[in-house]
């Protein structure tokens, strides 16, 4: 929404080329966004938006308390400590300073005159998915296996999981390829259920039967047997 926003605005302000005088491109695009907003009844009306980012940024000043400011200075140490010992981008002072801008922003946007924890876990999570993004590709490994209970805050388990499954899957396949020379004549591949609750218990998630029962699960071509103990890929060539 806010993103659909910036771009209207950044749209509107351009200078219209020849091109844009018809006017039946500008209302091609009205038509896209009254469409828009008729089938997606979340999007708020950018009126109803210029208002709401105007009164936060006039009427609310949040700001953190000396427990939330400890909680990132523990994460700032943490990963200080833990970014040393790679060769890639140091953190820096200006980190932490970031993390507290986006606290504050993080509870601005809820219209909140405190920042709550919420606020604060939100603001670590998109800290480390940038800072880890620009490290090496070792170095990122071990990062987020070191920062993965912050780093899941908010975020779809169903595609967490699922991404774990989907490594089980290659690593099966490369298992494959180093024992028989090849994979390609295979029509499916097995993976040990108990191998994937291990995996997802370090992300702190004990119970898949959401998961198992998730139409991301099965519109990407696993089966579950339960019998049997494994979870079935089939596969495509």
């Amino acid at each position: 929404m806010l993103a659909q926003f910036v771009v209207d605005s950044h749209f509107n302000s351009q200078s219209k080329g020849p091109y844009l005088e018809d006017r039946s491109v500008a209302n091609s695009q009205d038509d896209v966004q009254a469409s828009t907003r008729q089938t997606d009844p979340e999007i708020i009306p950018q009126e109803l938006l210029k208002k709401y980012l105007t009164y936060a940024k006039l009427n609310v000043f949040p700001r953190l308390h000396d427990a939330d400011l400890d909680k990132l200075t523990q994460v700032y140490a943490e990963l200080r400590r833990e970014s040393s010992h790679g060769q890639g981008v140091p953190i820096a002072v200006r980190h932490i300073e970031s993390m507290i801008r986006m606290s504050e922003a993080h509870a601005r946007m809820h219209l909140r005159q405190h920042v709550i924890q919420e606020d604060v876990d939100m603001a670590i999570r998109v800290l480390l998915d940038s800072f880890i993004s620009t490290q090496k590709f070792g170095v990122q490994k071990a990062l987020q296996k070191s920062f993965k209970r912050y780093m899941i805050f908010k975020k779809d388990f169903n595609a967490i999981v699922l991404h774990l499954l989907r490594v089980l899957v290659k690593d099966a396949l490369h298992f494959e390829e180093i024992a028989s020379g090849s994979s390609t004549n295979l029509s499916y591949v097995d993976v040990k259920i108990e191998d994937l609750q291990n995996k997802a218990l370090d992300y702190g998630i004990s119970d898949l039967k959401a998961f198992f029962n998730s139409t991301e699960f099965s519109n990407a071509n696993f089966e579950l047997d339960e019998a049997r103990g494994i979870i079935r890929h089939r596969l495509g060539h």
